[in-house]
């Protein structure tokens, strides 16, 4: 991720992600980034589930991250990912 110039993810196991509310405009661009690079990324990160199961995870979690910014920038706010 760092490599396709997201400065926000990835982090390591158990680390938070926070983007203060100056930031949160930008992290939307950001999440779209591994969109692109879905079935890479599942090839390359799949650990106990399958490719498949691995990239329908990583949909998951990227959905719940762009629904994030829009309501942090709405309240002024930054996100916090735990």
């Amino acid at each position: 991720m760092r490599a396709l110039g997201a400065p926000f993810l990835p982090v390591p196991a158990g680390d938070d992600v926070a983007i203060e509310a100056g930031e949160v405009g930008e992290f939307p661009r950001e999440v779209a980034l591994p969109r692109e690079h879905l079935d890479a990324i599942a090839e390359n990160t799949r650990r106990p589930r399958g490719r498949a199961g691995h990239r329908a995870g990583l949909v998951r979690r990227l959905r719940n991250l762009e629904v994030a910014a829009p309501h942090a920038r709405v309240v002024e706010r930054g996100v916090l990912i735990r």
